[in-house]
């Protein structure tokens, strides 16, 4: 049996993250850590290596595009997929220039998540 996925989950919100967290589990991810700001995704990317950060825009401390940079100095090759909320075109566009492997839209569909998740680590 192959290992699964894992995934680093980075939202402000705990209950984004509990609903986000199942969904990965019953699409066959696992995740491995959780951050509530961009200094923890920072910090918990660097301690665990995961294949991919789901990684929200708006958080305290360290936004999503900070976060986003400084992930991608540690770990040029690392997949990021940035979680953003409705009019946030701008920021998604510019987090894909700066290296973020694509998006998904809040509230989180899982089927589009689990297609875009496996997109990202084929």
């Amino acid at each position: 049996m192959t290992a699964r996925p894992t995934v680093l989950l980075c939202d402000d919100s705990r209950a984004l993250r509990m609903l986000a967290a199942g969904q990965l589990a019953e699409a066959g991810f696992e995740v491995v850590g959780e951050a509530g700001n961009g200094l923890e995704a920072v910090e918990r990317y660097q301690a665990l290596r995961p294949d991919l950060v789901l990684l929200d825009l708006v958080m305290p401390e360290c936004d999503g595009r900070q976060a986003l940079a400084r992930i991608l100095e540690l770990d040029p090759q690392g997949r990021v997929v940035i979680l953003s909320s409705l009019g946030a075109q701008g920021d998604i566009e510019e987090c894909l220039r700066l290296g973020a492997r694509s998006y998904l839209q809040k509230p989180i569909d899982p089927e589009s998540m689990e297609r875009v998740l496996h997109q990202v680590l084929a």
